[in-house]
């Protein structure tokens, strides 16, 4: 919120990839309860109700981001849901690594990440990106066309998962944004803020 005051940001929306729990640890809630509305990007069938319920402002999408030429995909159900995720190597490491355990695989639909660009993004709006899919976040952000997508603001998971706090930043996924012209603005450990340049230079007197 400081964020789009401070930079006297108009025509908020917000694409959220990977919502989850809709009130619970979101990043867009906040945004919710302030009137902003948005796009809610959600996989998983059992969460589908609960958005539905609690965000009725906001438009779902009950599918994954597509980083191939694919329509569907196994999507691995965890036993913390904060940690479904469409990369086997991301879940077979949960379980062996994190005691976690796969609850079930059920196959969803895809949507790559430019085409809801193209469908619900209008270039008059300052986007703001919430990012959180459990493995694949560098290859959604590297899919992205940045020349005509770019959102103002992003939000992204910067840290593979670890129970105590010990797990590594993924440089490679800083320096994506970084190297197309974005500032690190905030870092929380777990998520990274981002900041579009562009938008510090038209900022208004």
């Amino acid at each position: 919120m400081y964020l789009i005051h401070s930079l006297k940001l108009k025509n908020i929306k917000y694409l959220d990839i990977g919502t989850n729990d809709p009130r619970g640890m979101n990043n867009t809630y906040l945004l919710y309860l302030n009137n902003y509305r948005g796009i809610c990007v959600e996989p998983d069938p059992s969460l589908h109700q609960k958005i539905k319920q609690y965000r009725p402002g906001d438009i779902l999408i009950p599918a994954g981001i597509s980083v191939e030429n694919a329509n569907t995909a196994e999507f691995y159900v965890m036993d913390d849901s904060v940690l479904n995720t469409f990369s086997k190597t991301v879940a077979d490491d949960l379980v062996k690594n994190h005691n976690r355990k796969i609850k079930k695989t059920v196959s969803v639909p895809l949507i790559s990440v430019n085409t809801l660009f193209d469908q619900y993004h209008n270039e008059n709006d300052n986007l703001i990106l919430s990012l959180d899919v459990e493995g694949l976040d560098y290859m959604i952000l590297q899919s992205l066309n940045w020349v005509k997508n770019r959102p103002a603001i992003i939000c992204v998971e910067s840290v593979e998962y670890s129970e105590n706090l010990t797990g590594k930043k993924d440089e490679k996924l800083i320096d994506l944004l970084l190297n197309n012209n974005y500032k690190l603005y905030a870092d929380t450990y777990i998520n990274s803020i981002f900041l579009d340049n562009t938008l510090l230079s038209k900022r208004p007197a």
